[in-house]
């Protein structure tokens, strides 16, 4: 009888195949980059050509693009299982710990990137400078809203009836990372109050999804 695999490694072979399937289909690059840079764009349009203004604006256009992208990366949480049909085999073999662990990684990497393209395009054509904070911010937002996408992808991709409350769930439990993002990337903001706040609801989010991941996979 063979030795049950270590729970790093299954996680470490989730995140694996997880990176395969994105190098293969490119689905969340093809999703999240257009609208990302579209959406940077427009922000600048709409805000109008005024530096002041553009400045105000640049750390909530960087974290808005960064949480609605979340829509549309959780429902590649278990998408490409559910095409193959491959869903209940992958969740039968993989502990949950296991499961979330390489999901929640993927999607992390994911919305990294995502926040580094709004942050780029947003530095360059709104002209203002990248704190250090921010990149603070950047770090555990993401990681809060990766945790939440994992969950809610998860859950969502049990019925076909839930995918329409994606965005009804996930923007709304979202908002203290855009809260929190936001002023730590606008300068002259008091950091220690924001930076508290993103590093306990990151805390928070982690520990509460990893608490219910098991659950949500017997739905």
């Amino acid at each position: 009888m063979s030795a049950p695999v270590p729970l790093l490694a299954q996680a470490a072979a989730v995140l694996r195949r997880e990176i395969a399937v994105e190098r293969a289909g490119r689905e969340a690059l093809v999703t999240t980059a257009p609208f990302v840079a579209a959406f940077v764009v427009l922000a600048g349009l709409a805000f109008g050509p005024a530096p002041q203004q553009l400045a105000v604006a640049a750390g909530g256009t960087t974290w808005l693009a960064v949480l609605v992208a979340t829509v549309p990366l959780a429902r590649t949480v278990a998408g490409t299982e559910r095409a193959e049909d491959s869903w209940d085999l992958l969740r039968g073999l993989v502990a949950p710990g296991a499961l979330f662990a390489g999901k929640l990684l993927a999607t992390w990497g994911a919305l990294l990137l995502t926040a580094a393209l709004a942050g780029g395009l947003v530095a360059v054509l709104f002209d203002v400078p990248v704190l250090p904070q921010a990149i603070y911010g950047g770090v555990l937002g993401t990681l809060a809203l990766a945790a939440l996408t994992t969950g809610f992808g998860v859950l969502v991709a049990t019925g076909s009836r839930r995918r329409g409350l994606m965005a009804a769930l996930l923007l709304p439990a979202g908002l203290p990372a855009l809260l929190a993002g936001t002023q730590l990337s606008t300068p002259g903001v008091a950091v220690l109050p924001w930076a508290l706040l993103v590093t306990v609801y990151a805390t928070a989010v982690l520990v509460a999804a990893w608490a219910v991941f098991p659950v949500l996979l017997e739905e």
